[in-house]
């Protein structure tokens, strides 16, 4: 995959196919960002076009023996570190470590979470980088970079991915997915612009349940259909699921869809027309903004502390019925 198949990261991509253009490659680059902003794909692209033997200016010619080998994951110069278990240890570089500083043609090492290297591991790989050998290129992927080491750190060229625009992702998502724009833009949302999660959620085979189980379940609260009891026991179910924090992203986004339309007589995007004409009748704009301050209150607490969740979540669904019960529609 060269970086004619990326989307978005501008500012990064002139950056990188700026040095491959003028031969300037930093010896070490370090690219930050979430679990899902496209981290590995933006090293392999790098990687790929510093090994290509015939590259045309700034990216990988993707026919040439070396992108072949790459592509088939048996290049001979590309060595691709992984954490094994929860760090990346000392073992690991040392068995690639006499193969960096052969002669010869350009050697590539991608590490992927590089913050999870061992004390002995940094300390390593920063005596190659004080003293890099000719043509041997180190990039770093990081999604907590403030847990590197600074010595390492302050020795790379820094790159941090931004989230894609709503109409970034749409672009993805219809070249990848082949998705229509209303799903792709819905995709958009839910991933917060990140396309690994995205791309993930798009191939769930689970994703269109979930969006019904969601819509239900944020119409019948906001209608208070259910009774106290009834809602300790959704309490439980709830903290049971392993989505939990998704599906709870999802009852926000109905809310959020339900007050815009209240507000701007607009249909957001995961509101059907009779759907959004019976949200005018069942909560008011002002239960609706407390509803979403209480749940992502909720998001937050789960994501942040370790409370429990299902106490956690029985609070929340009875502010809520008291909420939606003060301010009906």
């Amino acid at each position: 995959m060269g970086f004619k198949d990326l989307i978005g990261q501008a500012e990064l991509r002139r950056a990188l196919e700026g040095a491959l253009r003028t031969g300037a490659v930093s010896h070490a680059v370090l690219i930050s960002g979430p679990p899902g902003s496209g981290k590995k794909s933006w090293g392999l692209a790098l990687a790929e076009a510093v090994l290509c033997m015939e590259r045309e200016g700034r990216d990988s010619c993707g026919r040439c023996l070396s992108c072949r080998q790459f592509r088939a994951g048996c290049h001979p110069d590309f060595f691709h570190l992984r954490p094994e278990g929860r760090r990346l240890g000392i073992d690991q570089i040392r068995r690639l470590r006499g193969r960096f500083f052969l002669e010869g043609d350009s050697r590539v090492c991608l590490i992927e979470e590089a913050e999870l290297m061992t004390a002995e591991a940094s300390a390593s790989l920063l005596k190659i980088l004080e003293e890099p050998p000719p043509r041997l290129y180190f990039i770093l992927l990081s999604g907590r970079p403030r847990q590197l080491p600074r010595t390492i750190v302050s020795r790379c060229q820094r790159f941090t991915l931004r989230p894609l625009t709503g109409e970034e992702m749409v672009e993805l998502l219809r070249q990848r997915q082949g998705l229509s724009p209303e799903k792709a833009l819905l995709l958009s949302r839910l991933s917060k612009g990140l396309p690994g999660v995205a791309l993930e959620l798009a191939e769930d085979p689970l994703f269109e349940k979930r969006i019904a189980e969601a819509s239900k379940l944020a119409y019948s609260l906001a209608a208070c259909s259910q009774t106290p009891r009834e809602l300790l026991f959704l309490a439980e179910s709830l903290s049971e699921r392993e989505d939990l924090s998704f599906f709870l992203e999802l009852l926000c986004l109905f809310y959020r869809d339900a007050l815009i339309y209240l507000l701007c007589g607009s249909r957001a995007p995961l509101l059907q027309p009779s759907a959004a004409e019976r949200w005018a009748g069942v909560a008011s704009a002002a239960a609706l903004e407390e509803a979403l301050a209480l749940l992502q209150k909720l998001l937050q607490e789960l994501g942040e502390t370790n409370v429990n969740r299902r106490l956690a979540l029985e609070g929340t669904l009875l502010q809520l019925k008291r909420r939606f019960a003060s301010c009906p529609g």
